[in-house]
This record gives structure tokens, sequence and C-alpha cells, in this order.
């Protein structure tokens, strides 16, 4: 019985027409392959490119406003998050304002205020992201930015960070979507006399859930500071 099996499938492939079947079969598979991670690859490029964007959309608001609402930077962010990253992760946006005192010689950059409230994700995920996020923070009035940071006497700069930690949902090979994001901008702010404040945010605000994601956590839209 297996013999005559054998026979069969010997004599199919090598008649023209099997044999025609049984490569088209093959390179179906390896196309699809190809394709699926093409699509992945480019989801990260993408992902990539929308995680800077994200950043130097919120840098540009923030330093355009001296007197910051809270509120209206998550709504911001939410819109962003939602519209324009388009690939499941979690995030979280560190902004921070730095000056250099107006003296001469110049004295070291100071940091004014940073916040990490703005959050979306899952919790516990956001606070990890959160804790290793801000790299040019060294402490509380301390600044991280890095020696060669050119900033004149009196310059105030609105820096955001963004840390992404993407996940595998809507991966089709579960490769290159995966991992940690890193992106961040800095813009001048417009008014250096009165430099924007640090985020105030409603107390009574709602929670709000992200249509089409999981509900915001700790630090998402909603949570007081």
């Amino acid at each position: 019985m297996m013999r005559v099996a054998f026979l069969k499938i010997r004599a199919f492939a090598c008649d023209v027409r099997g044999g025609v079947a049984i490569e088209f079969a093959l390179g179906s598979v390896v196309l699809l392959s190809v394709s699926a991670l093409c699509f992945d690859l480019y989801s990260r490029i993408r992902a990539d490119t929308a995680s800077a964007r994200l950043a130097g959309i919120m840098a540009d608001y923030v330093s355009r406003d001296a007197e910051t609402d809270g509120d209206g930077l998550k709504e911001l962010g939410e819109s962003l998050y939602v519209n324009e990253l388009k690939v499941p992760a979690d995030v979280v946006y560190v902004i921070t304002a730095f000056r250099r005192p107006s003296v001469d010689p110049p004295e070291p950059v100071a940091m004014l205020w940073s916040d990490d409230s703005i959050r979306f994700g899952d919790q516990a995920v956001t606070a990890n992201l959160a804790s290793g996020c801000a790299r040019y923070v060294a402490g509380e009035g301390k600044s991280g930015l890095p020696a060669g940071f050119d900033m004149s006497a009196g310059e105030v700069v609105i820096v955001v960070e963004l840390c992404a930690r993407l996940t595998r949902q809507g991966s089709l090979t579960g490769r290159f979507i995966g991992g940690d994001i890193y992106r961040h901008h800095a813009v001048p702010a417009r008014e250096p006399a009165t430099p924007p404040s640090k985020p105030t945010y409603s107390q009574a605000a709602a929670l709000t859930s992200v249509p089409g994601r999981r509900d915001s956590t700790a630090g998402g839209p909603g949570h007081s500071a």
C-alpha cells in the first residue's frame, strides 16, 4: 500500500503539471513568509518614525505655553498615541524644562521641573519604562544634559523623551515588532523670561480609556498628579 502511494506521488512529481504545482506551492510559502517579515519590519520602522514625531509635537506644544495644562497634554498625548503610533505599545512621555542661569560666565544648566505622569498602557510596564526613560534628568533640580549641549545664558529648553515598549500583538512573525523605542526632542521655550510651568492636572478629571487599546492606567488620561 505504501509503495503504491509512493509511486503515485513520484509519478505526479515527474509530470510537468505536477512539478509546476509543487514549485508554485513552495514559492507561495516563501513569498508569504517574506511578505510577513517585510510587514513587521515596516511596522517597526513606522513606529520608530512616529515616536520621534510624537516627541517633537509634544515638545513644541509645551514650549509655547507658560501655563501648561496637564489635562490638555494628556489629551494631546492620547490623540498622538491612538492616531499616530498605530502599533500596540506601552508609552511614557517624560517632559522636562531646563534653564541656564543668566550670568557671565554661564553656570551649569539647572532642571526647572520634570513630569513623567503621561502614560498609556499597562501600569506595571509604564512604571518600569518611566524609571529608566529620563536620560537627561540626573536628580531633583539637576540636569543630566551632556556637556556639549549648547545653551546660551538665560535660555530655557523643553526636552521631551518618549519611551515605548512595543507588544507583539498584530505581529505576523513575532520579529522586529517587540522591544523598546527611545526618542527625544528639544526646543527652546518661546518666552525664556516666563518659561512653561510644570503641568497642572484637574483633580476632577475622570479616568478614560483609549479607543481600540487597553484601558489607560495610572498616569494615563484623567490621572491626578
